[in-house]
């Protein structure tokens, strides 16, 4: 009894870490269509006004690395005022999304 007790919590857990994990995918989509999309592509696949990295090609942690930088104004930009709205959870979830337009 146990042991069942055991394997049902671990699968509870594990549905709310995975339906935890697609609300954060579907917020940074949202988050990305909104004030990310218009200069770097629907995909992230454009490089904004030909002066940034092309981001559908970044991992998690330098799209968030690249995101604090813009916000701080340690990197300056036509995409700055769009950023500092962003909070580190907002970051992290367009982030995220960012890598399920991978090929």
């Amino acid at each position: 009894m146990k042991n069942l007790t055991l394997i049902l919590s671990a699968i509870i857990l594990t549905t709310a870490t995975v339906a935890q994990a697609n609300t954060d995918i579907e917020r940074g989509k949202r988050l990305f269509n909104q004030g990310c999309a218009l200069c770097h592509g629907k995909q992230g696949e454009k490089s904004a006004l030909n002066q940034s990295a092309i981001i559908n090609t970044l991992s998690v942690d330098e799209v968030v690395t690249a995101l604090q930088k813009r916000k701080s104004g340690e990197i300056v930009g036509a995409g700055n005022a769009a950023k500092s709205r962003l909070n580190d959870d907002d970051m992290k979830a367009i982030a995220e999304y960012l890598q399920t337009l991978k090929n």
